[in-house]
């Protein structure tokens, strides 16, 4: 039975017991930032907190904006992306996107799931704006789709869902082209280790080139919210994924260490790979309670590095909240650390 958006009565947040952000009586999980002007733009996935089950919030998601100077004050801003109209290919709910600037405005890549299809099919469409508050559709269709060359379709899916999600976009302008960086599964191999992170290139944000994938390790079910960027002359990636959806033979290749809930990274001397993991592969493992991030460049310049919490210490059940960011640390050998971030003065 597919969950039925409803505000909440009492715009009222959980007591917190550390500084993390979520709009009042609203969860915020998966997000996505952009850079520009005299701050931070955050935009995220929201539900109510009224829901019997948090998990309900998958089908009910929608965007919400929030803006910063700083990255650590938000200033809730409201929604500004919901379902389409009944009948459409993004009727149920939104997920997660990207907003890059380009051309004069800007332009927002987000996930839809149709209400026909009981959300099993993820496809990828655009949104525009000129003030980054007043979203419209650039199209009634999607604009990416799974290429079935490479990428598993609904029909071959052992769960008989299609996986298309969190497209990343990442401007190269040596290249002057925009590649998007996408949550999806090759279409062959172990079900269990098909997860992978898909590629896509366009030169105007909206007719788009599939690509090959450029990490497919085999190892998870799924690799979720891929983010890319430059730090260091290196490329950097990172995702997340849960313990259970590693591969048997994966989890047998890391012991003694024991399979994580939370956010990976690999890094490449080039955009389309190949990646690989540095050392530890996870950045922010169980015990943090973090899960997806995105990496943007702070006030001062320096790199830094912004997660969700789905647990926060002294609060009962799903926090849903965006965590105080942190700054990313480069060792000469690709590894990263993350260390405490102090906002500009």
């Amino acid at each position: 039975m597919l969950t039925v958006w409803r505000e909440p009565e009492v715009p009222s947040l959980h007591s917190l017991a550390s500084p993390c952000y979520s709009p009042p009586g609203h969860y915020l999980w998966d997000f996505w930032l952009l850079k520009h002007g005299e701050g931070y733009h955050l935009y995220h996935l929201t539900a109510p907190r009224t829901l019997p089950d948090p998990e309900q919030r998958h089908d009910v998601a929608r965007v919400r904006y929030a803006f910063s100077r700083d990255l650590v004050g938000w200033e809730d801003r409201g929604l500004v992306l919901e379902p389409g109209a009944p009948g459409s290919w993004d009727d149920l709910s939104i997920w997660t996107g990207s907003v890059i600037a380009a051309h004069g405005q800007f332009y927002m890549l987000y996930t839809g799931r149709a209400a026909g299809e009981r959300g099993r099919v993820q496809r990828i469409g655009l949104a525009v704006s000129r003030d980054l508050q007043h979203w419209e559709r650039w199209s009634d269709r999607p604009l990416l789709e799974a290429d079935p060359r490479w990428y598993e379709k609904a029909e071959a899916s052992p769960t008989g869902n299609e996986s298309w999600r969190d497209p990343y976009v990442y401007y190269e302008p040596q290249e002057a082209m925009f590649y998007a960086f996408i949550t999806a599964r090759v279409k062959e191999g172990d079900p269990q280790g098909r997860g992978c992170i898909a590629a896509a290139r366009s030169e105007d944000l909206v007719t788009w080139e599939v690509l090959p994938p450029v990490v497919a390790p085999g190892h998870f079910y799924e690799m979720e919210v891929p983010t890319v960027w430059k730090g260091n002359g290196r490329y950097y990636l990172t995702f997340s994924t849960q313990a259970q959806w590693y591969t048997p033979e994966h989890a047998e290749e890391i012991s003694p260490e024991q399979p994580q809930t939370g956010i990976f990274y690999y890094v490449s001397d080039h955009l389309l790979g190949p990646y690989r993991p540095v050392g530890k592969e996870v950045l922010l493992g169980t015990d943090s309670g973090c899960y997806t991030s995105r990496t943007i460049e702070g006030p001062k310049g320096d790199d830094v590095l912004l997660t969700w919490r789905s647990r926060v210490p002294g609060v009962e059940g799903f926090a849903g909240c965006l965590d105080r960011p942190r700054r990313i640390v480069y060792h000469p050998d690709g590894r990263l650390a993350l260390e405490p971030y102090e906002p500009a003065s």
